[in-house]
């Protein structure tokens, strides 16, 4: 299939292009000629030159520097075009990427992550272009939507067209008719962004964490995603917006726990950071991870008594999800995340929705043995939350 993303920044190139590599999907990388201020802060590569590393190798490849412990072995990610755009013109940037491609008549899937529903007017152009090839009769397979920010889904960019998006009536009809929007779940921790000049040629670095997922809804509508995406990182779940809701009890729930222990135990040190307070004593990553035992339990409990998650616990063992064994509907790790305490960052950004690793200490090994935090507000997906005193 036709592999179309907008956003080169820390989660696009850490997580969404990954995720969908295969060996039958085409990643073609569009991003703003001319970027704004970064609103999840600065990156140690600047976007003039990391757009000139994208557009320039002749191998079209970047890489992955996986943050493990002392190692951080590297993952080559390959994608089969980089563009510039501006906030008009997509059209014709469209047409030359379909016209180029070889495997958009099977589909055709956008993806975005621009933070924001006022930053998705070109991919609305785009999907528009895509949608009137298609009604006009060319191979052109399903079109589909994902919205790689959980506070934005595909799903509200569709229904709530504006002004600004440029659309006529008869231009959003076709759009709605031709595009399927779907739902999405992203998580990883995506910390920078580097220059690697290690290989015969200078390339983009990400720095990132192990873990990833990215997931999308099924439904009647989506069911042939599966087979679009055979072979790639992509895991499928029929209730993801309870598998929000569960992450954000589970992510907010611990993490509001700890930080007033740490805060209590600090003597109210409003600078005090979890990763240090875990460090200092074997006792409170102990604590910390019998709060996250009490917070599944709390959850599971939770999500059997309330008749609202009655198709949840119907569908999915709740033991083995919260548990981070892997339900048959997905072919990656579909586990809710806590992240270990002492691996939270010190600056975090918004969106919902992490998973619990089934085994946090570990997590919280590896960090509190670096004793440090990543540089820069990492990409990735969290709820929008007010800053404990020991984040």
């Amino acid at each position: 299939m036709l592999h179309i993303h907008f956003g080169a920044g820390r989660l696009g190139l850490g997580l969404v292009i990954p995720a969908f590599q295969s060996p039958t999907t085409e990643s073609v990388i569009l991003n703003r000629a001319v970027s704004g201020a970064n609103a999840t802060g600065n990156t140690a590569l600047g976007a003039e030159r990391r757009n000139a590393l994208l557009r320039d190798n002749p191998e079209q490849t970047y890489h992955l520097r996986i943050l493990d412990g002392a190692e951080a072995p590297t993952q080559r990610v390959r994608y089969a075009g980089f563009h510039t755009y501006a906030d008009k013109g997509l059209g014709r940037l469209t047409r030359q990427i379909v016209g180029a491609s070889a495997a958009q008549h099977r589909g055709v899937v956008v993806t975005a992550s621009v933070l924001k529903r006022e930053n998705y007017g070109p991919v609305i152009e785009a999907l528009c272009t895509l949608a009137r090839l298609r009604e006009a009769g060319e191979p052109i397979g399903p079109i589909f939507l994902v919205a790689c920010e959980n506070t934005v889904s595909a799903q509200e960019v569709l229904a709530e067209l504006r002004p600004a998006d440029g659309l006529t009536a008869a231009g959003a009809a076709v759009l709605r008719r031709q595009v399927t929007p779907v739902a999405a779940l992203v998580d990883r921790m995506c910390v920078d962004l580097e220059e690697d000049a290690s290989g015969a040629h200078p390339t983009v670095s990400v720095r990132t964490e192990p873990y990833a997922s990215l997931r999308l809804g099924l439904g009647p509508d989506t069911e042939i995603l599966r087979n679009l995406c055979a072979g790639s990182g992509i895991g499928f779940g029929r209730h993801l917006d309870v598998e929000k809701q569960i992450k954000g009890w589970l992510l907010n729930g611990t993490h509001w726990l700890i930080a007033l222990r740490a805060f209590q135990a600090s003597g109210g040190d409003r600078a005090m950071k979890l990763n240090a307070f875990m460090a200092a004593s074997p006792e409170e990553r102990r604590h910390a991870i019998a709060v996250m035992d009490e917070m599944r339990e709390g959850v599971a409990l939770l999500l059997r008594r309330d008749p609202a998650y009655a198709a949840f616990v119907r569908d999915v063992d709740v033991d083995a999800y919260l548990a981070g064994r892997r339900p048959p509907s997905s072919s990656v790790s579909s586990r809710p995340r806590t992240r270990s305490p002492a691996s939270w960052p010190a600056s975090r950004r918004r969106r919902p929705a992490i998973r619990a690793r089934s085994r946090p200490s570990a997590a919280a090994s590896r960090t509190a043995s670096t004793g440090r935090s990543p540089p820069t507000r990492p990409r990735r997906a969290c709820c929008p939350r007010r800053r404990a005193a020991a984040c």
